[in-house]
């Protein structure tokens, strides 16, 4: 059995994390991605016998590396792009698979979507988009958006009276609750708000437990979660708004009690499993929590090829 046929299989149906099919994907991506191999080898560290050998990739090279490891890419995903240049992330069909299992296991719900992200078709770059169009498969999507900019006088009466999962960014969340306060309304579905993150456009600074404890007094009968997740990533973490993120039998936080975040993703198997992510992390036996941006002088890129 092919490597791809193993890690596809093991994010369907593994229970525990494997270091063994890890070091197996860490030696693949070696061989067959020039850009992690001259990594490696500027960490002087190609061969790995334990997962705590394998280099950690920062995230950042992604902005200027073309960075794959199973043949030729036929797409890529951009990110955002709200920390200055933004980040390219090649796919494949292949690759697109691993991203279809990893969505679809780590998902907690199973209610109808109210996406106020906007069709993938719309924005056809974007990861965030596209893993709402593998939920389609599985789950009835409604979109109520068709950018990321909202417009909460539109979107906020097609809520009304409905209740389900409501997927948007931080800053889509932030508007729709600041409308609500200056209309004097309210939003009383039962819904799962999802808060995908992105932050930076949010005109006052919170966390995620603030903006979720100003938006509630608007949605008082809504439970708020987060996604935790990246274009640079092909696995998500999900948590409630007062709880800790968990991690998956195929994608890993092994950061030790507090630092940079070290993620090992096997649906990342076509590009770097093993990054190093600016975002400071808490791990405790329970799972993990994201503190925030680390600093310039914490996040340690170190290597970029020119």
């Amino acid at each position: 059995m092919k490597i791809f046929d193993r890690v596809i299989n093991h994010i369907v149906r593994g229970e525990t994390f494997s270091p063994d099919l890890a070091l197996e994907i860490a030696h693949f991506q070696v061989e067959n991605n020039p850009v992690y191999r001259r990594f490696c080898e500027r960490k002087g560290q190609i061969k790995f016998k334990r997962v705590e050998e394998i280099p950690f990739m920062p995230v950042e090279f992604f902005k200027y590396e073309d960075i794959f490891s199973c043949g030729k890419s036929t797409g890529e995903f951009l990110s955002s792009g709200t920390t200055g240049q933004r980040s390219r992330v090649k796919f494949n069909e292949e690759s697109l698979l691993l991203y279809y299992a990893s969505a679809l296991r780590s998902f907690p719900f199973r209610d109808v979507v109210y996406s106020i992200i906007p069709p993938f078709e719309f924005f056809p770059t974007s990861s965030l988009a596209y893993m709402l169009k593998i939920f389609e498969s599985q789950i009835r999507v409604e979109y109520l958006n068709v950018g990321f900019e909202i417009s909460p006088e539109a979107v906020v009466p097609l809520l009304q009276e409905k209740s389900g999962i409501i997927f948007l960014t931080s800053t889509q969340l932030f508007k729709m609750a600041r409308w609500l306060e200056v209309q004097r309304e309210k939003l009383m579905g039962k819904f799962v708000v999802i808060d995908t993150g992105g932050y930076k456009g949010i005109e006052k600074k919170y966390n995620r437990r603030e903006l979720h404890l100003f938006a509630s007094r608007f949605m008082p009968e809504a439970r708020f979660w987060t996604e935790y997740g990246m274009s640079e990533l092909f696995s998500q973490f999900y948590a409630p708004s007062d709880g800790l993120y968990s991690d998956h039998p195929y994608a890993k936080v092994l950061t030790g009690e507090k630092g940079l975040l070290k993620v090992f993703d096997f649906a990342n198997l076509c590009t770097v499993s093993a990054l190093l992510v600016p975002d400071i992390v808490e791990v405790s036996e329970g799972g993990f929590d994201v503190l925030g941006r680390a600093t310039e002088e914490l996040r340690g890129c170190g290597y970029v090829f020119r």
